[in-house]
């Protein structure tokens, strides 16, 4: 009699067997109800944990290339350990997909998933699959601390401090403008999570976050933890990615739009003391990376900027509190940001 294999088992086989394991995981597939990893190590001080996930950038076909899915699934998750200095050791996946999946469409989901982790040399530890008409994918981040004193926090920012971050910004904006209302616009959107800058990083920096959301949004929740503002030096072109400059000047949209969130870059955003600085410069060129200097840290909290010269005032949460007010209505969130900038 022909023998009839389990469909889960089947599936799950399928799907895992195109992703590499962990040497330090003892369990073989489908061996135990959870990964179970041979972890003695006396060097390792804090075990940093983090789930995230990719529905909305989904469903709302901000994200449509199979690969980029697969590589954003992975970034998501490995970008916030690295905003707090942690080197990644794993990674639990847990997708919902439908029962029959275009065959091509997931096989180039997986190619991102393993570009992915062959470039932060990471692996999939394990997971869960479930199945639904719709597409969600979740990650959860395992990583691990050395050194308790290089942890990375949001808090312990304070007025005097320099701002920098690892990259130009507002990628991530352009990208969903282009997806969004000009298709005849092309940009290459594929961030990585700054997991080399964070090792430096941790060595000088009072506080770190990612630019997951876009930098105003993450200047807000830095301004509502420290009790502080920000002043960003010089024009915002400064700080903008070269392609931003392309399409602002194209559109006619004010520069700020770009950095207004909800979609960011992934580039990390982090506070250096002034006796610090020029020996924290000094390091990162001989690291080979250039750090972007976005502006200082003030007591009074308010953040202050240059757009199309444009000298703009407002409360940190002004602008990030424009998305909450949509409900994710994506053309009425475009009509807002462009009354915003009537009204200054």
């Amino acid at each position: 009699m022909k023998q009839i294999e389990d469909y889960e088992v089947k599936n799950v086989r399928a799907i895992a067997s195109a992703f590499s394991r962990h040497p330090w995981q003892i369990n073989n597939f489908l061996e135990s109800d959870a990964e179970i990893i041979e972890f003695n190590n006396k060097s390792i001080q804090y075990l940093v944990l983090k789930i995230d996930g990719i529905h909305e950038e989904i469903n709302k076909k901000l994200y449509v290339d199979p690969f980029l899915i697969g590589w954003m699934s992975i970034t998501v998750t490995i970008s916030d350990l690295a905003a707090v200095g942690a080197l990644p050791f794993g990674i639990l996946l847990s997708i919902q997909i439908p029962y029959e999946i275009d065959k091509v469409w997931f096989r180039h989901f997986q190619k991102g998933i393993n570009n992915a982790c062959k470039i932060y040399q990471v692996n999939i530890l394990g997971g869960d699959t479930n199945y639904d008409s719709s597409i969600a994918i979740v990650t959860t981040g395992i990583g691990t601390i050395a050194d308790r004193e290089k942890t990375l926090f949001r808090k312990k920012m304070t007025a005097g401090e320099m701002l920098y971050s690892t990259g130009k910004l507002g990628l991530g904006n352009a990208f969903a403008y282009a997806q969004y209302f000009d298709n005849s616009i092309k940009i290459k959107y594929q961030p990585t999570a700054r997991l080399r800058e964070s090792k430096l990083i941790s060595d000088y920096a009072t506080a770190c976050m990612d630019t997951s959301d876009g930098l105003f949004p993450a200047l807000s929740v830095l301004s509502e933890i420290n009790h502080v503002g920000f002043n960003l030096v010089g024009s915002l072109q400064n700080i903008v990615h070269d392609e931003v400059l392309k399409i602002e000047k194209a559109s006619k949209l004010p520069l700020w739009i770009f950095l207004a969130g909800p979609h960011g870059e992934y580039e990390l955003l982090f506070s250096i003391p002034v006796s610090k600085q020029k020996e924290f410069e000094d390091a990162c060129r001989a690291d080979n990376w250039t750090p972007i200097f976005i502006g200082e840290i003030v007591s009074n909290k308010k953040i202050q900027f240059i757009s199309n010269n444009k000298t703009i005032k407002c409360q940190p949460a002004v602008i990030p509190n424009l998305f909450h007010k949509c409900n994710s209505n994506i053309q009425l969130y475009f009509d807002l940001l462009m009354k915003q900038d009537a009204n200054w």
